[in-house]
């Protein structure tokens, strides 16, 4: 079910939001389902998971605004952002179970890039040239820890 939000504006000179379509995906969070119209600048990107809270207007009206992007919210997200360059053992949603060196976490795409040190699961990669990068999405993240 689609629920209005409030996407803080850039460049107005004063606060201000516009209402946005957005879908409710968990507790205070939501998939932003409009465009950027070709006049503003937003905060947050559109068909990103942000984070809302209430808010009351000058006006007096309520309302839910964004304040921050889902990720940031994802238990892991902190852990890797805060050591990024090192090795993590991670656990992702299709079984797979490898170490791998974060190299850079995106909260605007909600994912993770990393080198691939060793995986439980070989054939995944057997086409991918030696001394790629990949992606992972932290939707697809079971677990995390830093190696030792």
């Amino acid at each position: 079910m689609e629920k209005v939000i409030y996407m803080p504006l850039l460049g107005e000179g004063t606060e201000c939001w516009r209402p946005v379509r957005a879908v409710p995906v968990g507790d205070d969070v939501f998939e932003v389902i409009d465009r950027i119209p070709e006049s503003e600048s937003w905060a947050f990107a559109p068909f990103s998971r942000v984070c809302c809270r209430d808010r009351v207007f000058a006006d007096g009206q309520a309302g839910l605004v964004v304040f921050a992007y889902a990720v940031e919210s994802n238990p892991y997200y902190r852990l890797l952002k805060d050591h990024e360059g090192q090795v993590f053992r991670v656990v992702l949603a299709d079984g797979e179970d490898a170490f791998v060196r974060v190299t850079h976490v995106d909260e605007e795409h909600e994912d993770f890039i990393y080198d691939l040190l060793s995986t439980n699961l070989d054939s995944k990669y057997c086409r991918t040239p030696k001394g790629a990068a990949y992606v992972a999405k932290f939707a697809d993240l079971v677990s995390a820890q830093l190696g030792e």
